[in-house]
């Protein structure tokens, strides 16, 4: 029996896949999942809805059920991430006893269920919440509820999300993982029917820092019925409700000072504020070196002549500290403080982004031990427990909406607008008792040359005036003519990784233009190998990226910035798969200073030694010598060997081949009339036009497979990233991808010669399948020329001054070939070379056009194209 080589299997899936074959995983349905199961946190170091007396949680962690089919049910852990695009059910049960049914109020909290959350107690619709980061706050309706038996809760999750309409869009490349289903704590929160529903709290401290006050807002709500069995209601209506505030230093516990009591009016159903301010004397001050916190308490009590009865307890943790903007820099309690930062992403290997509690204080003792004072949550706020560890740590946080990569056109539109608005309300409702937080964020990378992002800009920044007096960021990728960071305190950039070389620039650019505001930059890094430990003369090594920030750092400190980010402080798993990864799983971001599953590289110690002021130590060069990819070369050789081989020792292919290139008119007419062309040499000259295109494929996309401008515009073409995986193997992977690509563009003639037979039809002639097919090959016999091109194309694309001629030039074969179709279509046909040129035309605008509405309405295309020639334009 003849043995296939070992080489065609590892060929055929990259063919199959290429010629859109192989489907991508989500079309099979298949899930994922990477369970956490933890019960709910309680106690005082719980990060939010602390438990006490009169208020509990009902923990919902745990089994539940869930369906993606609505048919088929499995059990699953929550909390737990699904790495899954699509529509989930999860259901489980609860019991209630009759005495908590009739003297509570229920609440169901979510702290993070991504992302359409629509829910059902016992099929009786409840509420829904849109967005997956912040927190779901349902009042559940007493008639949902049922006693003694068991209550059904019914959550159906959509993750789906659109290139124009949802916050997050429909990722780039180095965005997140877009998890599905009840990533984070879930619990019914059990309250007394009249309750404290939320605190805005304000912490202020003096200029001197002698004196700290609370001005609290509490917001009150009630569900007093008035029967007979409501025995709450028949006290409220004996006395008096009252609101005071407390303020307990949270390491002894003491008070240190409390308001007078206010007077409260029982609204049922309706949200009624109390006002309540609380002056500290001497406090003890937050600060990333002595985390001092405070708690503050509401109490809601009922005073009945000398006798006080409590109804609700509501606390919260906050603390005192200035955040200034003087001149350029920062200060922290009148003192100047640098940020020596590091982004941190909500995803880990195992957990995805149902991270453990465990593992949330690792990562924050980690940080401590690296000497950073700062933490930017990139692209979404967190779970609140890792904010409630920066509190308690001592971590100065940049917290941000989930808007990335936006284009102009979309952050123009007000559908868009009212979501981020929301989604920025949302958080700083949840978040601004936190000392740690000392920045709300915007987004990140915009196009901020452009009238239309400033527009945004302006209109966020009032909205969170509104509520907070911190101050506003959002990442810019733009080093000049910036219009936006102007219009905001903190004049923030961004660097991509494949544009490290640039950081002395944009800094010293954004410095000159935007004197008299702190300057920060909010990530800077550089991609890394994870076994590659060759010495930092290989750009890929472990030490080369130790390299890097050691360098970076000094030139930070030179520009006298405000602060700096490293991203990231460890690697993280995002939805598109970076072309930048030659080998791996190629949606793992492999930049950080630990791993995927949180393995120190020597960039750690390096900025270890570098934030604790401590002396660097010299770094192995290594013997590292750059590659060539004689792929192409390889490729290219083999078409002009055939070709010249043919043209000098085959008479009839010599004929031929003159007449094609020189008498096309008369080649055709002959192919009509005598059908004068080999069957065998069309074979051959396809299959040589087809590598020489595969060659010249290869050769760009080899060339461009670190910039992450031309990987952008990979992922706007090839959406399917099953696709885009096998796409990125055959650009790494030069020797089989030409095969690959060759393939490809070999398949095209037969697509060519059925649109000839078809329209053979319309013009009543009739036209043979090889033809047909000839008429395709031969018209392309120009682009064989180009193999001494596509062979050096590597070299050429290196040098700025040839890559527009080098484009030029293969654009003007291209073209040339397709007028040489037409022109043989019009001879096979018999019908003016005008006609044929027209329809030809037509009908490739016709398939030009429907591509471009399709990726239009899906994909908004001219609103992604036309971001990322902006952004090449103002990185260039």
């Amino acid at each position: 029996m003849t043995k296939i080589p070992l080489t065609f299997y590892r060929i055929l899936p990259l063919l199959l896949s290429l010629l859109g074959v192989l489907p991508g995983v989500s079309a099979f349905g298949q899930v994922t999942i990477y369970e956490n199961g933890q019960p709910t946190l309680v106690g005082s170091d719980a990060s939010v809805h602390l438990d006490n007396q009169y208020r509990r949680k009902i923990d919902l962690a745990g089994t539940w059920s869930y369906t993606i089919d609505n048919e088929s049910w499995k059990d699953v852990k929550v909390p737990s991430s699904f790495d899954y695009k699509g529509r989930i059910t999860f259901m489980r049960k609860f019991t209630l006893d009759r005495a908590t049914l009739s003297a509570s109020s229920f609440h169901l909290i979510g702290l993070g269920i991504n992302l359409d959350a629509e829910v059902y107690i016992n099929d009786v619709f409840v509420g829904r919440h849109v967005g997956g980061y912040t927190t779901v706050d349902i009042d559940l309706p007493e008639n949902a509820l049922q006693l003694g038996g068991e209550n059904a809760i019914k959550i159906v999750v959509n993750n789906n999300l659109s290139s124009r309409s949802t916050l997050p869009l429909r990722k780039q490349i180095l965005g997140w993982r877009d998890y599905s289903g009840i990533v984070r704590d879930i619990y019914l929160l059990v309250t007394p029917r009249l309750w404290i529903d939320r605190l805005v709290i304000h912490s202020n401290l003096s200029q001197d820092l002698a004196q700290g006050s609370v001005d609290v807002v509490g917001v009150l709500n009630s569900k007093l019925s008035g029967s007979a069995g409501d025995t709450l209601s028949a006290l409220v209506g004996s006395g008096q409700p009252l609101l005071a505030v407390d303020v307990i230093e949270k390491s002894s516990g003491a008070v240190v000072g409390s308001s007078a009591p206010q007077p409260v009016t029982i609204q049922p159903n309706r949200d009624y504020e109390v006002r309540a301010s609380v002056v500290v004397k001497t406090p003890r001050v937050w600060s990333p070196e002595t985390p001092d916190l405070y708690t503050v308490r509401a109490r809601l009590f009922l005073q009945q002549a000398r006798t006080v009865r409590g109804i609700d307890e509501l606390e919260c943790v906050t603390g005192f500290r200035r955040f200034d903007i003087v001149g350029n820099a920062f200060q922290l309690n009148g003192k100047p403080v640098v940020l020596r930062g590091v982004v941190w992403h909500e995803d880990v290997a195992r957990r995805g982004g149902s991270l453990t509690y465990e593992q949330m204080e690792k990562d924050i003792t980690l940080m401590k031990t690296l000497g950073a004072n700062a933490v930017r949550f990139a692209f979404h706020p967190p779970h609140p427990y890792i904010l409630s560890l920066c509190d308690r740590y001592g971590l100065l946080v940049f917290e941000e909406i989930p808007a990335v990569s936006v284009p102009s056109e979309i952050l123009d539109q007000e559908n868009f607008k009212l979501l981020a608005e929301a989604a920025i309300s949302e958080i700083i409702e949840r978040d601004r008792h936190r000392p740690s937080v000392v920045a709300w964020g915007i987004g990140d990378d915009f196009h901020s040359s452009d009238d239309r992002t400033r527009g945004f800009v302006e209109r966020l920044a009032g909205t969170i005036a509104k509520l907070d007096a911190r101050p506003v960021y959002f990442g810019s990728r733009v080093f000049a003519s910036d219009q936006c960071a102007g219009k905001i305190p903190i004049a923030a950039f961004r660097l991509s990784f494949d544009k490290s070389s640039q950081l002395k620039s944009a800094m010293q650019t954004w410095v000159r233009e935007h004197t008299g505001q702190p300057v920060v930059l909010l990530a800077y890094g550089k991609d890394v190998e994870p076994e590659n430990r060759n010495g930092w003369s290989d750009p890929m090594s472990q030490e080369a990226q130790a390299e890097f920030f050691k360098k970076s750092y000094q030139s930070i400190g030179e520009a006298g910035i405000a602060g700096s980010f490293i991203d990231a402080f460890a690697d993280w798993r995002g939805d598109r798969p970076w072309m930048s990864i030659g080998s791996g799983d190629r949606t793992v971001y492999r930049v950080g200073l630990l791993s995927y599953g949180r393995e120190k590289r020597a960039s750690f110690e390096m900025v270890k030694l570098i934030y604790n002021g401590e002396k660097t130590t010299a770094l192995p060069i290594g013997r590292y010598r750059a590659s060539f990819p004689v792929a192409h070369i390889v490729w290219g050789f083999a078409v002009i060997f055939v070709i010249a081989y043919l043209y000098h020792y085959n008479r009839r292919f010599n004929e031929s081949f003159k007449r094609a290139l020189l008498r096309s008119y008369n080649f055709y007419a002959d192919l009509r009339d005598v059908h004068t062309v080999s069957i065998p040499q069309t074979i051959i000259l396809a299959a040589s036009v087809a590598v020489t295109l595969g060659v010249i494929a290869s050769g760009i996309l080899y060339r461009f497979r670190t910039d992450s401008l031309a990987d952008s515009l990979v992922t706007i073409v090839f959406v399917s990233d099953s696709l885009k995986e096998k796409l990125i193997s055959a650009v790494w992977q030069p020797f089989l991808g030409i095969l690959a690509f060759s393939v490809v563009f070999l398949a095209v003639y037969p697509v060519i010669a059925l649109f000839i037979k078809l329209f053979a039809f319309l013009v009543k002639r009739r036209v043979s399948w090889y033809h047909a097919f000839a008429v395709a090959v031969w018209a392309t016999l120009p682009i064989v020329l180009l193999s001494p091109v596509g062979m050096a194309l590597f070299k050429l694309l290196q040098a700025e001054l040839y890559v527009i001629p080098t484009f030029a030039l293969i654009g003007v074969f291209v073209v040339w070939s397709f007028l040489r179709i037409l022109k043989g279509i019009s001879v096979i046909y018999d019908v003016s070379r005008v006609k044929a040129y027209a329809g030809g035309c037509a009908v490739v605008l016709m398939i030009l056009g429907g591509l471009f509405a399709y990726y239009e309405t899906t994909y908004a295309l001219t609103a992604y194209v036309e971001f990322f020639i902006q952004l090449g334009r103002s990185l260039s």
